[in-house]
């Protein structure tokens, strides 16, 4: 984990392209590149981004001190819905857990939903499921033992199947996993080609429902994972020698690869937390610790919340129709990105995704075929996009792009660049509701936030997002196409280790609650040491999840480290209150006693930060870094209008954009909407404000960038 070398890599992969980053250890300097992702085999461009990025920087590979890498692998796994052969191992009485959690699944939207849909298919049909003749209570009391000779069996049975992949949750493991270890020597034992999960490691809390499907999800892709992790791991290796391999997790930090290929789960929606972490250290460092994210990708955008400097983060997540219950980076991801799919609903209304083109044929514009126009293809026919991306790499054609919108257009009886004008506000509306849900449903008011846009296609949809969310702050990074990458490269190493600690306020023992963070925090370091950290370099991280007696849910609450007494503990009811009222407007105390759920303590093995090098200071003209004009459509001047165009490498600090303006750079591009003005900061970050009019240039912008098929710029 020390800099040893000269270059610390940080790769995304994401659905359409693999964003690489590199920082020079001894000058902070940046280097950015990306390449195609390759669906059929994802390592392959993982190394293509190495390759490349030691290319342009002509840095040699015995100068990497290390690989920090953000992956979708898990989260694709899950999403492909392929369980066929998964397997599942419950407790005696118990084997219908899967349906009845499903039902009230479907009812935390809907409470009629139950008596009104067909339910939902179990993750493992029952003829999958085996029941263990076991019980333990929920004090962790052995009520009924486990035979060995019956797991044996359970495992024999599973492998006359053939089943590849088993998940065991039995009841109360947490509390007492010695049954479901019994389990797991049996398969060691009768079936070691199985990929076993159980609960009691997979993740030891209450709440049988969600600990099931995590542990199952995660049985079901330890074979991906193992596989993926292995072949790049040999492909670094026999590129870059012994340069440490680390994969991003969902709770913020990183982890070993062979730690990952055990417990794959914590993977999944990765990167979406990599781009939240590099927000918040971008945004502490340029004195914005108050900031929402819109992180819009090639499939998806995801939205979190920085507060105080600090990613929020949560302990449930739901994944498609799953469930999940483990420590993350709170995002919330929708289905509208770059290569969504535009199309008419049933009702006669216009849609933008969750369907996307992907990466392979991806959008029209891309020429590898489909018939739908998406929304990269309306933002290139509005002339808001430049007519290549990735440097050159990537060839856009505006006539097919067209042809698919016309087609679409006339469906609505439309203009094809009022329907393309169309498809990015119903996006923008899309990611505006995503915010809302991320914010105003959990009792936050998006109004104080700044917004910080990255992503391929966040910026350009960024100041409508903001105007419909009232916000009068946007910030773009300076390599606003790969800030998720760039997260990589700030990223700690976590491991959080989590028990069961029921206390009640009314007859609270500090002691108690002391000695069982001790143990936790000796089990943090322990796991911190076998990864290679140094005691000087780790930290401890404490948190509580508290409730209301009689309630389910939890609200997770930082305390402080040291000796716990009264006040401490005090302080942190007092906080569980505040934030009761914050999510639900309203809160018990003084009428409800407050009881302690579950602990865990977060092993942190601390990185070194990049010290980031100031940008050149200019004046108010963005002169330098002037490309040309063209024509670019917004709404608000009725229709095409003579757009000045930038480029965002050579802004300097000061240099000041009016409204309208389009800014482009090597991975991303900016639209500056009318009603809108920029200014560079000294870390290169584009603010942008809203004006109180539009503004009018009486001048032209400028000489043309080219025809961008709507006629020249001056004509």
């Amino acid at each position: 984990m020390t800099t040893k070398r000269g270059l610390r890599i940080g790769i995304d992969t994401g659905g359409t392209f693999t964003d690489v980053v590199g920082v020079r250890s001894d000058t902070g300097e940046v280097f950015t590149t990306k390449t195609p992702t390759t669906p059929a085999d994802f390592s392959e461009s993982l190394i293509q981004g190495i390759r490349k990025i030691l290319s342009e920087t002509k840095i040699r590979p015995a100068m990497v001190n290390g690989v920090f890498h953000g992956t979708t692998v898990a989260t694709n796994a899950i999403l492909e819905r392929r369980f066929e052969d998964l397997g599942f191992i419950v407790t005696g009485g118990f084997r219908h857990l899967l349906e009845i959690g499903g039902a009230n699944g479907a009812a935390k939207d809907n409470y009629a939903a139950p008596l009104l849909q067909k339910p939902r298919d179990a993750l493992v049909p029952p003829e999958r499921v085996r029941e263990a003749r076991e019980r333990i209570s929920a004090s962790g009391e052995v009520l009924e033992s486990l035979n060995e000779q019956d797991a044996l069996r359970l495992a024999k049975w599973f492998k006359g199947q053939r089943i590849g992949s088993v998940g065991v949750c039995l009841l109360h493991a947490y509390a007492n996993p010695a049954h479901e270890e019994l389990i797991l020597e049996a398969f060691e034992r009768e079936y070691p080609e199985c990929f076993v999960s159980i609960s009691s490691e997979v993740i030891p809390e209450p709440g049988e429902y969600e600990r099931a499907i995590t542990t199952l999800l995660d049985a079901c892709i330890k074979p991906r994972i193992k596989d993926y992790v292995e072949n790049a791991s040999k492909k670094i290796e026999d590129t870059l020698g012994g340069a440490p391999f680390m994969i991003m997790k969902s709770n913020g930090g990183v982890s070993t690869a062979p730690e990952i290929a055990k417990r794959p789960i914590g993977t999944v929606l990765s990167g979406p937390a990599a781009g939240a972490l590099s927000a918040a250290f971008l945004g502490k460092l340029s004195g914005h610790e108050q900031l929402i994210t819109l992180d819009g990708g090639g499939t998806s955008t995801d939205i979190a919340v920085i507060e105080g400097g600090e990613a929020k983060r949560a302990t449930r997540h739901q994944l498609d129709e799953f469930y999940l219950r483990m420590p993350m980076i709170d995002v919330v991801t929708i289905g509208t990105g770059g290569g969504s799919v535009a199309w008419r609903s049933s009702e006669g209304r216009l849609r933008v995704g969750p369907r996307s083109a992907g990466a392979d044929p991806g959008p029209i514009c891309y020429g590898k075929g489909g018939e739908e126009p998406t929304l990269t293809d309306a933002n290139l026919l509005l002339a808001r996009s430049p007519l290549h991306l990735a440097g050159g790499e990537v060839k856009l054609n505006k006539a097919l792009a067209m042809k698919a919108m016309r087609g679409l257009a006339r469906e609505f009886d439309m203009n094809p660049h009022e329907m393309a004008s169309g498809v990015v506000e119903i996006a923008a509306w899309n990611q505006t509701h995503a915010v809302r849900r991320a914010t105003v449903q959990r009792g936050i008011s998006p109004k104080n936030f700044a917004l910080m846009a990255f992503g391929g296609s966040g910026p350009l949809t960024a100041g409508l997002v903001a105007e419909l969310l009232e916000i009068d702050t946007v910030i773009v990074p300076p390599f606003a196409g790969m800030t998720s990458a760039f997260g990589l490269e700030v990223v700690d190493l976590v491991n959080d280790h989590a028990a069961v600690h029921y206390q009640s306020q009314e007859n609270v023992r500090p002691e108690a609650l002391g000695d069982a963070y001790e143990k936790l925090e000796a089990q943090a370091a322990a796991g911190l040491e076998s990864e290679g950290i140094p005691a000087h370099r780790r930290m401890m991280r404490r948190t509580a999840e508290i409730r209301y007696q009689g309630e389910a849910a939890e609200i997770e609450v930082d305390v402080p480290g040291g000796y716990i007494t009264p006040p401490v503990l005090a302080e942190a009811f007092e906080r569980f209150h505040t934030l009761y009222q914050r999510r639900y407007t309203y809160n018990h105390k003084g009428s409800r006693p407050v009881e302690i759920v579950h602990l865990r303590v977060s092993g942190i093995g601390m990185t070194e930060p990049p010290n980031l090098p100031l940008i050149p200071a200019g004046d108010d003209s963005p002169e330098e870094a002037y490309k040309g004009a063209r024509l670019v459509w917004f709404k608000e001047l009725g229709g095409f209008h003579d757009t000045p165009v930038y480029y965002r490498e050579r802004l300097l600090e000061g240099n000041y954009i009016p409204g309208p303006a389009i800014v482009e750079s090597f991975g991303s591009t900016t639209a500056i909407f009318p009603r809108q003005e920029a200014r560079v900061d000294r870390y290169g970050n584009l603010v942008m404000r809203f004006r109180s009019e539009v503004f009018e240039r009486d001048e032209r912008a400028g000489r043309p960038t080219g025809d961008h098929g709507v006629g020249a710029a001056w004509r």
